[in-house]
């Protein structure tokens, strides 16, 4: 896979859910954090914590092959309608996670798409919008400078 020829974006290469236990401190109670791991074609990992378990879910029925749920999400039905998934490969351009709120500490991914010649891009979250790229097969990429962020919050910790 090549490098990126997206500017200040960076590539995912590949995509992977796993889960944290965590501990707070002062009530003593734990639980786990879902998190979705990106990792870049610059060999780091770009992170983001608490994603929806219905996302969690189909992503792992995706990209591990899991068994599908009899109860299922919209996400899991999604990934068994072809005529849902043809739609998505013809519409769906590219996804790129670009915005951090610091206020709110969420991500933000822009979503573009083509639609009859018009080009447009909304506003999605982000474990989304990277499932509706995997299941399409389209590019996701990560703003650069969120990565290094990312690193520079996680060095501090």
């Amino acid at each position: 896979m090549g490098r990126s020829i997206k500017g200040d974006l960076l590539r995912v290469v590949d995509v992977f859910v796993s889960q944290r236990l965590v501990r707070d401190a002062y009530t003593g109670l734990s639980g786990y954090i879902i998190e979705l791991n990106l990792a870049l074609e610059d060999g780091r990992v770009f992170t983001m914590v608490n994603i929806p378990s219905d996302v969690a879910e189909a992503l792992k029925v995706y990209t591990e092959a899991a068994t599908i749920p009899r109860r299922q999400s919209v996400f899991t039905f999604i990934l068994n309608s072809e005529t849902f998934k043809e739609a998505l490969v013809k519409g769906l351009k590219s996804v790129a996670i670009d915005e951090l709120d610091t206020a709110t500490g969420l991500y933000t991914a822009s979503v573009n798409l083509e639609d009859e010649g018009v080009n447009m891009s909304i506003k999605m979250i982000p474990s989304h919008a990277v499932y509706l790229a995997l299941i399409s097969g389209k590019d996701i990429y990560v703003k650069k400078s969120l990565v290094d962020q990312q690193e520079k919050f996680e060095e501090r910790g």
